[in-house]
C-alpha cells in the first residue's frame, strides 16, 4: 500500500531541504551548537570538524526522512561521529545535546517549508512531520551512542592496559611511562598520591564519588580494578596536600595511600601501599608512613608468621585470664610506649601488676621489652596478630 498524501508531502519537502537548503541548515546548526554547548566552544572539536560531521549526520537524517536509499558514504556517519567524539573526550551528554540542536533545526526548516502548504493540509503536515523528524534524528542518536560506547569500551581497555603495564614495567622501561602519560592524560613529572584498597565486592559508585571530588579540585587521576583490589593515582600540587577528604567515600574499606615523585615512581608506591593494605584488618584510609609495620608484616608472610609464633606460642600454656592480662600490658607498651607508671595509668592497673606482667612475659618469651630489638620484634608480632582480626 502506498503512503498517504501527508507523508509523501513530508518526504518531498525533506528532499527539497536536502537538495537546496542543506548548507544553510548545517551552517545555522553549527553556529547554534557553538553558542549553546560549551564543550564545542574552544574544546577539542574544531569548527571545521563540527561542520564536516554535522553535514554528514544532517544528510543522513534528511535521507531517512525523505525515505530514500542511504548512500554507502553516509551509512556509518552517525556511528563515526560517536566514535570520534569519544576519542576526543567529549562527554556523551554534550554530544546528545548537539543532536537535540540538530532536531530543532530540522523541525524549524520543515515548519518554514510548511507555510507554503494550504491551510487544510498544514495541521496534518506539522503533526506528522514532527514525529517523522524525531524518528529520523532518534535513529541517528542511537547510532551515535552505539559508536560512542564502542569507542569508550575500546579506550577503557587501552587505558587499563597502559596502567597495568605502568605498574609492571615502568621501573625498567621509561617509554612505558611516556605511553601511560599520553594514554591516561597524566603528567610524567610532578607529585602523585597512589591509592590501594581491598574490595571483596567492587564498588564503582564509590570511585565515582571520589572522581567527582578530584575533578572539582582539578587533579588529574586514574582508577582501575584488579581482582578484589582498587588501584588509583592522582596528580596533586605537592606532598603537603592531603587527599583523604577527597577519598572519604572509600573509608569503609581497608585503603592505603602513598606518595610518588613522578609517574615513574607510581609502581613502587602502589606495591608498598598494597603491602600496607594486606597487613591491616580494620577499615580506613591511612598513609603508608603511618602503616610501615603493616607493610613489613605483609611483605614476607612466612617470616611474619615465625615472628608471631616466637612471641605468642610461649603464652599458649597460660590460662585465658593470665594470657589476656599479659597481652593487655604488653600491647599497651607496644602501642603507646612510656614508663611503667604511664602503662599502669592507661590500663587502670597497679604499677606492681604491670612490672610483674612484664617480667613474666620476658621469662616466657626471652624478649626484654626494654631493648629496642626485642620491642621491635614484639611490635611486629602484635601487628601480625591484629591483621588476623576481621573488621
Amino acid at each position: 500500500m502506498g503512503e498517504d498524501l501527508t507523508t509523501e508531502l513530508i518526504r518531498t519537502t525533506a528532499r527539497r531541504l536536502l537538495e537546496v537548503r542543506i548548507d544553510e541548515i548545517v551552517d545555522m546548526t553549527v553556529q547554534r551548537t557553538i553558542d549553546d554547548e560549551p564543550t564545542y566552544t574552544g574544546g577539542p572539536v574544531s569548527r571545521d570538524d563540527l561542520r564536516y560531521h554535522m553535514d554528514r549526520t544532517m544528510r543522513l537524517a534528511l535521507t531517512r526522512l525523505a525515505g530514500g536509499a542511504i548512500p554507502d558514504s553516509l551509512q556509518s556517519a552517525a556511528l563515526d561521529v560517536g566514535h570520534i567524539r569519544a576519542q576526543q573526550g567529549v562527554p556523551l551528554p554534550s554530544v546528545l545535546h548537539a543532536f537535540r540542536i540538530d532536531l530543532k533545526s530540522l523541525w524549524e526548516a520543515l515548519i518554514a517549508e510548511g507555510r507554503a502548504i494550504g491551510a487544510s493540509a498544514r495541521a496534518d503536515f506539522l503533526e506528522r512531520s514532527s514525529l517523522m523528524v524525531w524518528e529520523a534524528v532518534e535513529l541517528n542518536t542511537e547510532e551515535v551512542v552505539h559508536g560512542y560506547q564502542k569507542a569508550q569500551d575500546s579506550l577503557d581497555e587501552i587505558r587499563s592496559a597502559a596502567f597495568d603495564r605502568l605498574l609492571l614495567d615502568s621501573d625498567l622501561h621509561p617509554q612505558v611511562v611516556e605511553h601511560a602519560a599520553t594514554v591516561l592524560g597524566l603528567p610524567v613529572a610532578g607529585h602523585y598520591v597512589c591509592v590501594v584498597g581491598a574490595f571483596p565486592i567492587p564498588r564503582p559508585e564509590l570511585v565515582a564519588e571520589c572522581a567527582t571530588r578530584l575533578q572539582a579540585r582539578g587533579y588529574p587521576f586514574y582508577f582501575s580494578w584488579f581482582a578484589q583490589e582498587l588501584r588509583g593515582v592522582a596528580h596533586i600540587p605537592d606532598d603537603r596536600s592531603d587527599v583523604r577528604d577527597d577519598l572519604v567515600a572509600l573509608s569503609d574499606h581497608v585503603c592505603a595511600i602513598a606518595h610518588a615523585d613522578g609517574l615513574g615512581a607510581v609502581a613502587q608506591s602502589i606495591r608498598l601501599a598494597r603491602m600496607a593494605v594486606r597487613g591491616r584488618a580494620h577499615p580506613g584510609i591511612q598513609w603508608l608512613n603511618d602503616s610501615w609495620l603493616n607493610a613489613v608484616t605483609a611483605a614476607n608472610a612466612e617470616l611474619s608468621e615465625a615472628i608471631h609464633a616466637a612471641v605468642f606460642q610461649p603464652l599458649a600454656a597460660l590460662s585465658a585470664g593470665e594470657r589476656s592480662g599479659l597481652l593487655e600490658t604488653v600491647g599497651d607498651l607496644v602501642s603507646h610506649g612510656g614508663t611503667i607508671a604511664m602503662i599502669a595509668e592507661r590500663t587502670y592497673r597497679h604499677r606492681n601488676t604491670v612490672r610483674a606482667r612484664l617480667r613474666t612475659f620476658a621469662a616466657l618469651t626471652g624478649l626484654d621489652l626494654t631493648t629496642t630489638n626485642d620491642l621491635a620484634t614484639v611490635a611486629i608480632a602484635f601487628t601480625v596478630d591484629a591483621a588476623r582480626v576481621s573488621p
